[in-house]
């Protein structure tokens, strides 16, 4: 009999659809055509106006109104404001999300979004009461209460810091499950090492620095390349960046003259191969992005965060020693000549990550959806 897998998701930021994406591909891996898997993002294509705009308004909101933000942030972390915003959105939407689930019937509904784990899971068993029910923590130890809904019938965490919250949260212990965070099943492939990466992307062998600026290609990355390559050129290395949909610093960036290799990438799938072909990473705090350097066993120096649910995401690199948060170009440039100088400290970073990492998380989760199937 085939089952069908609904994923509730929200295209704000990449990260929520990667994570969908990546337990499709392991549930497809194991179970072929018997499993049937729909991605919906039920803001941006169900929901009444304004709220079927906020994918749109997510990245200007974090990027121009941080203060407006950290507002919203904060009334999402009070438990009473948060149930009133629940159940007023949800008696709001409720025509929007019943047609949703009548266009996709499902025997397992999995959130990936937090927005998304509690009003149209609980209208869906309303619904439908024979629906499993399961969430997908896709952030790391900051992750916002609105993800934990004792309801659910399994809750999976990112990590130990999640796992505690959640079941501070009154979900039930047994319910829980630490499995880590989904990434693609190409992270989990036998790795290639360095040299074999960088000749398969027709790189230089040259010490490599990853910049990384997410899908939409944010942050200062003009000023930490600048920085980097005034820095690195003596003795001489290599920057690859990825540039994501930012089409115009991708053209920017290969366009200028530098004092040393500099190769300027749109949106890429072959991220794990850039990943293993690097010494390091410069990236912002988003989630997905440290699991997969983790799973490439890849030192880390974090440029950015968003307030809020990434602020975690620092202090977590931080503790667990695989990389550190420098926002300035010229610390992060300093970090990375440092850390390229000395091969025994970032020997050390990788090991640390390799003990940290959770490369088969996808097919983890994977086969605890398929119990609840």
């Amino acid at each position: 009999m085939t089952r069908r897998v609904l994923f509730l998701i929200s295209d704000t930021g990449g990260g929520h659809r990667a994570s969908a994406e990546a337990l499709a591909e392991a549930l497809q891996q194991l179970h072929g055509t018997q499993v049937v898997c729909d991605i919906v993002d039920p803001f941006a294509e169900y929901a009444h106006w304004p709220l079927n705009k906020a994918p749109d308004a997510y990245l200007p909101l974090i990027n121009r109104y941080g203060w407006l933000w950290q507002a919203l942030w904060r009334l999402g972390e009070h438990p009473a404001s948060w149930r009133v915003a629940r159940d007023v959105t949800a008696a709001w939407q409720a025509d929007r999300m019943r047609t949703l689930f009548a266009e996709h019937p499902a025997d397992l509904a999995v959130s990936v979004h937090p927005l998304l784990s509690q009003a149209p899971q609980r209208a869906l068993r309303a619904w439908q009461p024979g629906i499993r029910l399961a969430t997908i923590v896709t952030d790391l130890t900051s992750a916002p209460r609105m993800w934990y809904d004792p309801a659910v019938d399994l809750l999976v965490a990112s990590c130990d810091e999640v796992a505690t919250a959640a079941r501070a949260a009154g979900v039930p212990p047994a319910r829980v499950k630490q499995l880590g965070l989904p990434i693609r099943l190409a992270f989990a492939e036998t790795p290639v090492n360095r040299a074999d990466a960088q000749a398969r992307l027709g790189l230089a062998a040259l010490p490599t620095v990853l910049v990384m600026s997410g899908g939409e290609g944010m942050g200062p990355v003009k000023e930490i390349v600048d920085a980097l390559a005034g820095a690195l050129h003596d003795p001489p290395a290599q920057v690859v960046v990825i540039c994501g949909r930012n089409a115009a610093l991708q053209r920017w960036l290969a366009s200028k003259p530098w004092p040393l290799p500099v190769t300027a990438l749109g949106f890429t799938s072959n991220v794990p191969l850039w990943m293993r072909a690097a010494d390091c990473l410069v990236t912002k705090a988003g989630p997905g992005t440290i699991a997969e350097a983790l799973a490439c066993d890849l030192p880390m120096v974090l440029s950015s965060f968003v307030n809020g649910q990434e602020t975690g995401n620092v202090s977590y690199v931080e503790q667990h020693g695989v990389g550190v948060y420098q926002p300035e170009p010229g610390a992060i440039a300093a970090t990375v000549r440092s850390w390229l100088a000395s091969p025994e400290t970032t020997t050390a970073i990788r090991v640390r990550a390799r003990r940290l990492a959770r490369p088969h998380a996808a097919l983890d989760i994977a086969r605890a959806l398929s119990d609840l199937l």
